[in-house]
């Protein structure tokens, strides 16, 4: 599960939405909520967790297993005023696997690719006015996700690592958006948090969950 820190995260992320909505909904009391979808790609790079167990001579990271990485979005969104709105989406992300030596594997190991897919709803709320060229936003989604398997290779010898799971995932992010043709371009920094994988092959890889930063850009279209 998510550590308790993520979720009192969203919690206040949730409450400042709800206290500001009064407010952001007098923007534009008379309108009729629209629709939309966006799309987006991001890089995504590990800031935190552990892909392997910790002891006193060892601390193995995401970041020693798993290179830089990058996913897809997709989303669809209902605005409830000009400064309000939900949103529904998917995601995928995938790592490249590192070869790694030290902790459990002194002789080293190649650690396979790991990816995540699922499903999330949240929040965004705009800051300023619509005819304003810049919109600086703030978001938080939470949803579940499914962990890839895992496997790492050591010595010739493939060892089953993690087994493919489902688990929570937490999303909080600063962006601006800015109005091109007929919809939004979205460039945005987001903190993603995953739940702790299965471990395979109890001890050598007990892991927790994961931390990763979130570079993306997106593109946005109303539809009513």
């Amino acid at each position: 599960m998510l550590k308790k820190r993520h979720l009192i995260a969203f919690s206040c992320f949730l409450c400042a939405l709800l206290a500001g909505r009064p407010a952001l909904a007098g923007e534009a009391a008379q309108s009729a909520p629209s629709y939309g979808i966006a799309v987006g790609a991001f890089v995504s790079q590990f800031v935190g967790g552990q892909s392997g167990p910790e002891t006193p001579l060892s601390d193995t990271s995401y970041s020693d297993t798993f290179n830089t990485g990058g996913g897809l979005r997709f989303e669809g969104f209902r605005e409830f005023s000009e400064g309000m709105r939900g949103q529904v989406g998917l995601v995928y992300a995938r790592w490249g696997g590192k070869f790694f030596t030290g902790g459990e594997f002194p002789a080293g190991a190649q650690f396979d690719d790991f990816s995540l897919y699922g499903a999330y709803f949240g929040g965004t709320v705009f800051m300023g006015g619509p005819t304003q060229g810049f919109r600086p936003y703030i978001l938080g989604n939470l949803g579940l996700v499914y962990l890839s398997s895992l496997n790492v290779v050591s010595g010739g010898t493939t060892i089953p690592y993690w087994s493919g799971n489902w688990r929570d995932y937490l999303e909080l992010g600063v962006g601006v958006a800015r109005k091109m043709g007929d919809g939004r371009l979205t460039l945005d920094l987001r903190f993603q948090a995953f739940g702790k994988p299965n471990s395979a092959t109890y001890p050598i890889a007990e892991p927790t969950g994961g931390q990763s930063l979130l570079f993306g850009i997106g593109y946005e279209w109303g539809l009513r």
